[in-house]
């Protein structure tokens, strides 16, 4: 949206993170809040990252121009500026302790290389997460909201009832009966 920063990737523990929230999202007294555009309180942010977390894709985690996506951006004292989402969803796989997490790891261990990194520096951590770390300047409280805009302009609300509606079945309209005062 405008900020250019310049990052360098990094491996770090997720535990040494600092998100805006936990994972059973509580505002992190820790968190700068001024830096956290959006309300991660909502149940659609928690859905959100629940669903990241569930069908975790680790290549979305990596190399990105835009800090809306990829590699969470973090500041030298480790404050998530952008990605707070996907820490949080990170963080949640790890207490999980399942599936995702080993995918990640191995994601991470087959393209450390990638990212100017060692497979080693991978194994040798118990909850490794790949951050870009700003190197640049920047108003952070600008930066983070920045990169919380939409690139692309949303749809109205009448444009998202018409894309609903034509994923609706006849079928389910066919079971929809409602009463008089509409409910």
């Amino acid at each position: 949206r405008g900020t250019e920063v310049d990052v360098q990737y990094a491996l770090t523990e997720a535990d040494d993170l600092i998100a805006s929230h936990t994972t059973s999202f509580t505002v992190n007294s820790k968190y700068p809040q001024e830096l956290q555009p959006r309300d991660r309180s909502r149940a659609a942010s928690e859905l959100q990252v629940k669903k990241m977390a569930k069908n975790l894709e680790p290549s979305f985690l990596g190399e990105s121009p835009k800090a809306s996506d990829g590699a969470p951006i973090v500041g030298p004292d480790m404050v998530v500026e952008s990605g707070n989402g996907r820490v949080i969803a990170l963080k949640t796989v790890y207490e999980n302790k399942g599936q995702q997490s080993e995918k990640y790891i191995q994601w991470l261990r087959d393209n450390a290389e990638k990212f100017g990194l060692k497979p080693e520096q991978v194994d040798s951590m118990e909850m490794p997460v790949l951050v870009r770390i700003r190197r640049s300047e920047v108003d952070r409280v600008k930066f983070a909201k920045e990169a919380n805009e939409q690139a692309t302009a949303a749809m109205s609300a009448t444009e998202q009832a018409m894309a609903d509606a034509k994923s609706l079945s006849l079928s389910l309209l066919e079971t929809f009966y409602p009463s008089e005062d509409g409910t």
